[in-house]
């Protein structure tokens, strides 16, 4: 055979070979598919986790020398109940120098972690702007009335927060000020929740107690070392006991609580956002 006649060279022949070759993989394309696999995503949903303080208020404590309207009230609440405490706060309709009184909140936030944040406010008039016109009663009860704050934190230790006049106590929270969740020289304000999320992992942490005792101190006590709550004012002057002063004076406050998440907020209660028109700034 004459090789001028076979047609094919060896270029050729490499391009016929590639040309069966790509037919062969062309002609499998429709019995042999590529390894695959595949999942899918359905349903996925962002839920806004939920928020809430939760406050109560208590009476623990009237003493009126056991004669006292005020403090007859508050033992007929207490045996009315199985507590030796009242709910609520007990209005005193009748204070006189040497009375007592205790009143505690018990601020809690629940589901998420959050700060907590008391404001205290307060309206005083005296009892010669109250038709009281046979003494000089021109004195305030904030002026004389002893105050002393303790705050049981979320792991039961017990500390004094303030202790001087029931105005300083107005004065010293009238812009807010954060209650701590761990008391001790290194203070945590992150609350742990007191009630958790249904199914949410955990237990749920106790709620810190935020108590006040007052106490109108008396001519008696001129001279002498008076205790209210745990601590110890003295000794007394003469200027101390406001005597018939405050007679028919009028104290009226006003004890709020707010509560912040804690997460992502470096500055909590300062993040108040303008609002005109009803759109933020």
């Amino acid at each position: 055979m004459d090789n001028d006649k076979i047609g094919l060279s060896r270029r050729k022949m490499l391009v016929g070979l590639g040309a069966v070759g790509v037919a062969s993989a062309g002609a499998g394309l429709g019995t042999t598919a590529f390894f695959s696999d595949e999942e899918s995503f359905q349903d996925n949903t962002i839920t806004a986790g939920q928020f809430e303080l939760m406050v109560s208020q208590t009476t623990h404590m009237v003493d009126q020398d056991g004669i006292g309207p005020d403090e007859q009230t508050f033992d007929d609440m207490v045996d009315d109940s199985d507590r030796d405490f009242a709910e609520g706060f007990l209005d005193i309709t009748d204070a006189k120098p040497g009375d007592s009184y205790k009143y505690c909140w018990d601020p809690c936030v629940k589901y998420n972690p959050g700060y907590i944040q008391i404001t205290l406010s307060s309206e005083e008039t005296a009892g010669n702007d109250n038709g009281v016109n046979h003494v000089d009663a021109d004195g305030l009860l904030g002026d004389f009335m002893l105050a002393v704050v303790t705050l049981e934190d979320q792991n039961g230790d017990t500390e004094v927060v303030f202790q001087g006049t029931l105005g300083q106590l107005v004065d010293e929270f009238a812009a807010g000020g954060l209650v701590h969740a761990v008391g001790g020289e290194d203070p945590e304000y992150c609350h742990q929740p007191c009630e958790l999320m249904e199914g949410a992992d955990g237990e749920p942490a106790d709620a810190v107690e935020l108590c006040v005792y007052l106490y109108l101190p008396s001519r008696a006590d001129v001279g002498e070392t008076v205790t209210v709550g745990s601590v110890e004012f003295g000794p007394l002057e003469a200027s101390d006991s406001p005597g018939n002063a405050v007679q028919g004076a009028i104290f009226e406050g006003d004890v709020h609580f707010e509560a912040e998440q804690c997460r992502h907020n470096e500055t909590p209660f300062q993040n108040d956002i303008e609002v005109v028109d009803g759109s933020p700034e």
